[in-house]
């Protein structure tokens, strides 16, 4: 299930860049001051990066899930997990509820959220199934 969550955060990126000309244009059409292509520049810079660096936190998403059995992997996936959760808070505190009118800002956000709730149980799944094995597993004597 990890696995899903990195093909989704990929695919999150790619919205993420396939959103920034509709973005740019909708700005440049609401924006008219001296300093809006600044605004415009920023936004972009802002918007691309973001997408950019979205792909390689799916990919690493989807490596780990591949080898989710291993420490490293294990650790990984929680740690991609936990930069995912901070996703959605931050969408909720900072963004104006009238974006939300954009279709892709939409699909965005459901994506968003269809990744938080795959890696939460893939997660949760691994980490019950561990303590399943080391209860299991009976102690030493010296």
């Amino acid at each position: 299930m990890t696995q899903a969550t990195g093909i989704l955060l990929i695919l999150l990126g790619i919205i993420h860049l396939i959103a920034t000309p509709f973005l740019i244009g909708w700005s440049s059409r609401q924006l008219r001051s001296d300093h809006a292509s600044l605004v415009i520049a920023a936004m972009r810079l802002n918007h691309i990066l973001v997408g950019i660096l979205l792909l390689p936190l799916g990919v690493s998403t989807f490596w780990s899930g591949k080898a989710i059995e291993q420490s490293w992997a294990l650790r990984l996936a929680t740690m991609n997990a936990i930069i995912l959760l901070c996703l959605p808070i931050l969408l909720v505190t900072t963004m104006p509820l009238e974006s939300l009118d954009a279709p892709l800002f939409r699909l965005a956000i459901l994506v968003l959220i269809a990744a938080c709730l795959v890696q939460l149980l893939a997660l949760a799944g691994v980490w019950r199934s561990r303590q399943k094995e080391s209860s299991s597993i009976p102690a030493r004597r010296p």
